[in-house]
């Protein structure tokens, strides 16, 4: 079985902090998410990674995007359209977090290894991927603040925060291996699930539904 059907945190580590990376080398070019996609191409051949990398870049426009909500000063007017980007852009991460989970289930099945009535994991490998994009950002960003510190307290607390997070990164990324591997073995099952979003539609009152 091709071992590029596995998401593993061995590659998942070398890869989201590189997309992190280019990003702020391309920062001061990019306005909008079109802008992203056209200075952060994708590098990876196809398959799951490509699609962790292109989540990547979509938590790290949003979490930039998020800045500016936060940024003193920031008007009503500021406010609202930053919100209208998040609200567009969590749609986006959570429709290719689903497209993660789509692939990997896809290839698994098709190798005949998913196995029926196997209990679940209450996460998916999308979702766990997810999480540790948005941990390899806080990183990121904890080690970018730290390099400017000199030393004493402040940045005895920023290595501490550090050590922490790197520590949470990788174990999140130990039970992602232990669940693919337990996929692999049969022992645990793996489920598609479509995400829907349940909300009050402004104009008459009703409870409306549809895919997220």
């Amino acid at each position: 079985m091709s071992e590029s059907i596995w998401p593993v945190y061995s590659e998942l580590k070398v890869l989201l902090p590189e997309v992190i990376g280019r990003w702020h080398e391309a920062e001061a070019r990019i306005r909008d998410w079109s802008g992203a996609e056209a200075e952060i191409p994708m590098t990876r051949p196809g398959g799951w990674l490509r699609t962790a990398e292109k989540l990547q870049l979509i938590n790290t426009f949003q979490w930039h995007e998020e800045d500016k909500s936060r940024a003193h000063g920031a008007g009503d007017e500021v406010l609202a359209s930053v919100k209208r980007i998040i609200d567009d852009s969590n749609r986006r991460r959570v429709q290719t977090v689903d497209r993660l989970d789509d692939i990997i289930f896809t290839q698994l099945n098709a190798a005949g290894v998913v196995a029926d009535g196997a209990p679940l994991n209450s996460e998916s490998p999308g979702s766990i991927i997810d999480r540790l994009t948005v941990l390899a950002l806080k990183i990121y960003h904890i080690e970018e603040a730290r390099a400017g510190m000199a030393p004493g307290p402040d940045r005895d607390s920023m290595d501490g925060k550090l050590e922490t997070l790197t520590e949470q990164s990788r174990d999140l990324g130990k039970c992602l291996d232990v669940l693919m591997n337990g996929i692999r073995a049969g022992r645990i099952g793996l489920k598609l699930y479509r995400q829907v979003k349940v909300y009050v539609e402004p104009g008459t009152g009703k409870l409306k539904e549809g895919l997220e």
